[in-house]
């Protein structure tokens, strides 16, 4: 991203420190999130370089994430919703996998799993 004209360097150990930490939290919400994308400068659909989508993964495994914050890092990490692990499973298989494990109504899980399908319709 560009800061006054000088592109800005975006250390992305930090940032995916920074997410990972945040999607396994037990108190995550879409201000959190907004905030860390502000402080990292992020542009939505433009975050390519992050290859490692652990962070991903990890909020479509904690029941405390909601539709709202899974929609919000799909618009700034699209790659995310089909980055295959090293197990082979996309997200989706972590989302449904969190439906069937879980005895804690996860708000909006349904919104969530549609919206991994929508952003990665081969995945199904």
């Amino acid at each position: 991203p560009r800061v006054h004209g000088i592109t800005r360097v975006i250390n992305l150990g930090s940032l995916r420190s920074e997410l990972f930490a945040f999607c396994q939290s037990g108190s995550p919400s879409e201000g959190g999130l907004r905030e860390i994308i502000v402080r990292f400068g992020l542009s939505p659909n433009n975050n390519h370089r992050v290859s490692d989508y652990n962070f991903f993964r990890v909020a479509c495994r904690n029941e405390r994430v909601t539709d709202g914050i899974i929609r919000c890092l799909l618009e700034y990490f699209p790659g995310a919703a089909s980055a295959i692990d090293d197990m082979g499973w996309l997200p989706l298989h972590y989302a449904c996998l969190k439906m069937t494990q879980k005895h804690i109504p996860t708000p909006n899980i349904a919104n969530i799993i549609q919206l991994l399908i929508d952003a990665a319709p081969d995945s199904v």
